[in-house]
């Protein structure tokens, strides 16, 4: 990998089309380049109209942006999310496993492989949380793994949310966004249905539901 080169998702390095772009490009080549700047435009200010922001934090003042709308969307096959998805996967398992090791016998500290000072000196630490076991012994029950492809076939994560991953609100609104702007561009690519992650997230979180009678469900419109 040439670190001083940005790889190219739909040319990759030899400026041949990728295949997972086939679909996309015939799309995309019989499209208006005035038409494409309308929409993208159009979606940005449904975003501005919407609320639909993000803050960036490290600074003095979180700054507030929109969420970035492309046109030219990052296509994974579906060969590449089997590979990738049995990764994250075990990513998260492992993160999972992590966090139980702090809360109980800290082995990586008595190992030497952390200090531990880097764990009771972190926000994020929780000492009331030391020998508590949650229910099922899941600590991560919805994970935003940030990922970047490098070269053709190789991903590095950027980083972990663990705590409160609203990225995935994102994907979902810049999908339903994409649907309204361009409605024949994902059936004409073959690309994965996405409505299945709201059925998915509530029974992945509900074993963290405290004992009880369920709450009423409160409907927002």
């Amino acid at each position: 990998m040439d670190e001083n080169q940005i790889f190219d998702e739909m040319w990759g390095r030899s400026e041949t089309l990728r295949a997972p772009y086939g679909l996309f490009k015939d799309w995309f080549d019989g499209e208006e380049p005035a038409r494409l700047r309308a929409k993208q435009r159009e979606a940005e200010e449904l975003f501005r109209l919407t609320g639909i922001t993000f803050n960036v934090y490290g600074r003095a003042e979180a700054e507030e942006r929109l969420i970035p709308f492309d046109i030219v969307p990052r296509i994974i096959s579906g060969l590449e999310w089997q590979r990738l998805s049995k990764g994250i996967d075990q990513r998260v398992r492992a993160i999972n496993a992590f966090l139980h090791d702090i809360y109980h016998g800290q082995e990586i500290i008595k190992a030497g492989r952390l200090p531990e000072e880097m764990i009771t000196n972190n926000d994020a630490f929780l000492p009331e949380m030391i020998g508590v076991r949650p229910p099922g012994g899941v600590y991560t029950h919805i994970v935003g793994i940030d990922l970047v492809r490098t070269d053709d076939n190789q991903f590095y994560v950027l980083e972990d949310n663990a705590r409160t991953p609203s990225g995935v609100s994102y994907m979902l609104e810049n999908r339903e966004t994409m649907l309204q702007m361009f409605p024949e561009l994902l059936p004409a690519t073959g690309c994965s249905g996405w409505r299945i992650t709201p059925p998915i997230c509530g029974p992945r979180s509900r074993p963290a539901r405290p004992a009880g009678p369920a709450p009423r469900r409160r409907w927002r419109c």
